[in-house]
C-alpha cells in the first residue's frame, strides 16, 4: 500500500506518525520545503494556493492520502477526491486498515464518536493532536523537485495573521459572560472581577458576533476558541451546546444563572441560581475586603 501525506513542513511529523500506524509499503510526502522525516520520497513544490495544491496532489498515485484537518486542507482534500472520484473523510481521529479503511471521528459537538468504513483509494483529513509525531529515523530516501503548472482564476494578494489581544487557550482562570449581561457598559464590573481574580474575559457568540461588545478572539465555543482553564466562571450563560463544547475540558465550572433549569447546570460543578448583577458586586466586595483594599 502507498500512502501520500501532504502539508507544510510543520505538520508532516504527525502525518507521518499516522501513516506509519498503518504499516504501508511506501510513504510519500508532498510539501513546500525540505524537511527531515523518515519517508521513501519527499516531493517539494512551490505551492501557495489551494488550486496549486489541488493540481499537484491530483497528479499523485496513492492508495490513501492523509492531510491535516485545517480549513484549507479540508477544501483541498475534497477537491482531490472529487477529481479522482474516490472517497473523502474529514476530521479523522483513529485509523484502522483491514479489507477496507475504518476511521473514527467525533460527532454531536464532541459528545459522540462515529465509526465509518470506506474503500481504498481514499483521501482523509486527520486531527493532528490525535497522533504522535515521528521525525526520527533519518531523512527521506529520495527527493523530487516538482514544478506545478498552476494558473488560478483568483490570485492571492495578501494573507496575514490578525494580531490577537489575548490567547484564551493558555488562561488558567476565565470569567465568561453571556446574554445575561444587559449592556456593554456592564462589562466594566466584569473586567474588575476578572482583574481581581487574575482571569481573562471570555464570552458567548452573541456577545462578540451580534452585539460586538468583545472581540471575536474572546468567543468560546464551537465556532470560537476551545479552552481548558482550571476555573471557568460562567455568568448569565444559558449553556447551549455550541458554547459548552468550547470549555468542556475545564477542570472546574462555576455558573451563575437566574433560570434554575438552564442547560449549563448540567455541565457545572457549582451552579448558583442568582442574578449576576447581585453576585458579581458581592464577589468584588468580598475579594476586596479579604485583601484589605
Amino acid at each position: 500500500m502507498k500512502i501520500v501525506v501532504a502539508s507544510d513542513p510543520s505538520n508532516l511529523p504527525k502525518l507521518v506518525g499516522a501513516a506509519k500506524s498503518l504499516s504501508p509499503e511506501v510513504i510519500e510526502a508532498v510539501s513546500t520545503d525540505r524537511v527531515s522525516i523518515p519517508v521513501d520520497k519527499l516531493v517539494i513544490a512551490d505551492l501557495t494556493l489551494n488550486d496549486c495544491w489541488t493540481s499537484a496532489l491530483s497528479e499523485r498515485e496513492f492508495d490513501l492520502m492523509l492531510l491535516p484537518s485545517t480549513r484549507d486542507f479540508k477544501e483541498i482534500g475534497a477537491r482531490v477526491a472529487a477529481r479522482k472520484g474516490i472517497s473523502y473523510l474529514s476530521d479523522v481521529q483513529e485509523l484502522e486498515l483491514g479489507d477496507q479503511l475504518v476511521v473514527s471521528r467525533m460527532v454531536f459537538s464532541g459528545r459522540g464518536i462515529e465509526k465509518l468504513k470506506a474503500p481504498l483509494p481514499a483521501v482523509i483529513t486527520i486531527e493532528l493532536d490525535a497522533f504522535e509525531p515521528i521525525s526520527e529515523g533519518g531523512g527521506p530516501s529520495s527527493v523530487e523537485e516538482l514544478k506545478v503548472d498552476c494558473s488560478p482564476r483568483i490570485n492571492l494578494l495578501e494573507r496575514r495573521e490578525r494580531e490577537a489581544e489575548v490567547d484564551l487557550s493558555k488562561a488558567e482562570i476565565i470569567v465568561s459572560v453571556g446574554r445575561g449581561l444587559k449592556k456593554k457598559e456592564d462589562l466594566e464590573m466584569i473586567r474588575e472581577l476578572a482583574s481581581l481574580l487574575g482571569a481573562e474575559i471570555a464570552c458567548t457568540r452573541p456577545i462578540s458576533a451580534d452585539f460586538k461588545w468583545l472581540p471575536e478572539e474572546r468567543h468560546v465555543g464551537m465556532t470560537g476558541v476551545r479552552v481548558k482553564p482550571r476555573i471557568y466562571l460562567a455568568l448569565g450563560i444559558s449553556g447551549q451546546i455550541q458554547h459548552v463544547v468550547g470549555f468542556r475540558d475545564a477542570e472546574t465550572v462555576i455558573s451563575v444563572n437566574t433560570d434554575p433549569d438552564a442547560p449549563i447546570s448540567e455541565v457545572s460543578d457549582y451552579f448558583v441560581v442568582a442574578d449576576l448583577y447581585e453576585v458579581v458586586p458581592k464577589l468584588i466586595e468580598e475579594i476586596r475586603n479579604k485583601r484589605g483594599s
